[in-house]
């Protein structure tokens, strides 16, 4: 694989940790537009280490934090230990929509409508499997892998064969449902591919 996908460690650290399976997604500052768009239906997790702190989360993932430098690479390093398959995306362009999936991440109210209200009043929601590989990747940290950018373009291929998920099946389709998403009864909410 040599695509990732640049998320905070913190989120990465929820999503491998199974305690979320939605990514929420506004654009990078070097996105056209600020747009972000779903351009690969899996990636590898990219975690930064930039911007987040604990006001920005809800107080009961706040532990996430706790120990978190402890993943960050070394300097000029970047290291790969998950990837993500996209079960589905949605496009948000309501508010109320997109709180109704409080709960179901680790993102404070504040955060998700800063990210939602920037540019323009829309969202994406990434309903994501995530993947262990079989052993952690690192490699350098190229000048092009750094910014405020959603995708990087790898120079290597990742391989990800063995990888295993991070929870069930059965775990993974009860947090669907959970979720209250499906294609037929909240097509007016989605726009996304």
């Amino acid at each position: 694989m040599k695509t990732a996908f640049k998320e905070w460690a913190v989120i990465c650290k929820a999503l491998t940790q199974g305690e979320q399976i939605l990514i929420l997604r506004k654009g990078g500052i070097v996105e056209t537009g600020g747009e972000f768009r779903l351009e690969h239906p899996q990636f590898l997790l990219f975690p930064t280490y930039s911007h987040q702190s604990a006001d920005s989360l809800v107080p009961s993932a706040q532990h996430l934090l706790d120990n978190i430098d402890a993943g960050m690479p070394e300097t000029g390093e970047v290291v790969f230990r998950h990837y993500a398959a996209v079960t589905d995306s949605l496009r948000i362009h309501s508010l109320g929509e997109l709180l109704r999936f409080r709960g179901y991440h680790v993102w404070s109210d504040e955060v998700v409508e800063e990210r939602f209200h920037r540019w323009h009043d829309a969202l994406y929601v990434l309903i994501v499997r995530v993947f262990s590989l079989a052993e952690s990747v690192t490699v350098p940290l190229r000048e092009d892998y750094t910014g405020c950018k959603s995708w990087v373009d790898l120079e290597d291929d990742i391989n990800v064969e063995g990888a295993q998920p991070v929870i069930s099946d059965e775990a993974f389709s009860r947090r669907v449902r959970e979720i209250g998403y499906s294609t037929s009864n909240n097509r007016s909410m989605t726009t996304g591919r």
